[in-house]
């Protein structure tokens, strides 16, 4: 059980009522969307979920999904949103993102359906349901939990004598080594349509300095965006950057090109996320699969050690467009059933929220060393732009340009500025 996200806790769980909705009449279709480019390496798996509960379902329905890169899908659902054309079921981010549409009166509640099924409620892990809980009703599903991770290349750390750091100083230490020895220590994508990726680095650098109670102070709306721990985490940003520690031109690198760096062994590390365990340590696309490991950034206050980026992912709600209610929270029980949850973990990497056994000889080396390190977090903090997508957008566009050399101090006070008018 994950004892992070208990600490994250949005609302208190209220009497919910009787379950709601006939089922769904026979030959009729579920629309789904999903976040999901060609090349995420998880997509394979989730077409396989779909294929098997469309042969196998007693609901008599089809589910139809259609996947759109990260930037399309954001534009595309606050674009079927507001026309209310949405489909059935929507991939959705938790926290403020999906709150905006609870709000607005598009989202179906599916607590009558937990109360309904206590096994099924009681699957998932301590806390994860909290963060797609709004007024004390569950409005979506995780099915997956992950973490902001530094994957590193354990030839090139070997080859360079350099280890795991465990301090700020000798994260430094490594990278200073790696670059004197011709190595570009660090891949890292920068660009406007993967600005969230710098970002995440940026607020990682600020929970190893503001710690928890920074994340808490902004998710509250009482803390201000230019705070000095968000201020100095971009300024220790660029000093790496001007240490040369990064890719060369990596403004200009998108995501893929950066994943790809790493793969092929040509920078020793590269930050990202959990969810980039099946495609780094697939051999047929990784030539250094073999060679991958990860950490925690440490802290740059040790006081913050167990502070770390990371959330619930891959969770669905049902819209009010739903006719068939019943048939799409049965296709979600189906997707975050123990088969399947053990599926993803196995074939594609994928860290269950549930309660799932898991076989250890069935994980690579890499799964098992991101599921330990999960554990060990003592606050997870979700990325700024799920707690308040309009403020985390502007947040995500502001490190793009500390990233391209812009004064920390003036991007975070216009972002204050701009938190400010909002009130």
């Amino acid at each position: 059980m994950n004892k992070a996200f208990s600490k994250i806790l949005l609302t208190t769980l209220l009497a919910a009522g009787l379950t709601a909705t006939a089922h769904a009449s026979e030959g009729t279709t579920l629309t789904m969307m999903i976040n999901a480019s060609a090349s995420d390496a998880s997509k394979p798996g989730y077409e396989k979920i779909i294929e098997q509960y469309n042969e196998t379902n007693t609901m008599g329905v089809t589910v139809e999904a259609t996947y759109y890169t990260n930037t399309d899908y954001k534009t595309a659902l606050s674009t079927m949103m507001a026309a209310d054309s949405e489909p059935d079921i929507i991939f959705t981010w938790e926290l403020g993102y999906l709150g905006n549409y609870v709000n607005g009166g598009k989202i179906v509640s599916l607590q009558s359906y937990l109360d309904a099924d206590p096994e099924w409620a009681e699957s998932f892990n301590e806390g994860t349901l909290d963060l797609l809980t709004y007024n004390g009703e569950r409005y979506g599903i995780p099915t997956q939990q992950c973490l902001g991770l530094m994957f590193y290349n354990k030839r090139i750390f070997e080859e360079n004598g350099v280890s795991v750091p465990t301090t700020y100083e000798e994260f430094l230490d490594v990278c200073q080594t790696l670059k004197d020895n011709g190595v570009t220590p660090i891949s890292l994508a920068s660009t406007a349509a993967d600005a969230w990726l710098v970002s995440q680095y940026i607020q990682e650098l600020g929970n190893g300095i503001g710690g928890y109670e920074l994340f808490e102070s902004l998710y509250n709306g009482e803390g201000a965006w230019n705070d000095p721990a968000l201020v100095e985490a971009a300024e220790k940003f660029q000093a790496e950057v001007d240490a040369g520690y990064y890719e060369d031109g990596f403004t200009g690198v998108s995501s893929d090109e950066a994943r790809e760096f790493f793969r092929m062994g040509l920078t020793a590390m590269y930050f990202n996320g959990t969810w980039e365990i099946q495609s780094l340590t697939d051999s047929s696309v990784s030539p250094e699969a073999e060679n991958i490991g990860a950490f925690v950034v440490p802290k740059i206050d040790p006081e913050n050690d167990g502070v770390t980026l990371g959330s619930v992912d891959t969770s669905f709600a049902v819209t009010k467009n739903c006719q068939n209610v019943d048939a799409a929270v049965d296709f979600l029980k189906y997707w975050t059933n123990d088969e399947n949850a053990t599926f993803l973990a196995y074939d594609y990497g994928r860290i269950p929220c549930t309660n799932c056994e898991l076989d250890s000889s069935k994980l690579t080396s890499l799964m098992a060393d991101s599921i330990a390190l999960i554990a060990e977090q003592v606050h997870i903090t979700p990325w700024y732009d799920r707690v308040d997508a309009d403020m985390g957008n502007e947040f995500n566009n502001q490190s793009v340009a500390i990233a391209n050399g812009d004064d920390p101090q003036e991007c975070f006070d216009a972002l204050q500025a701009y938190a400010e008018t909002r009130r």
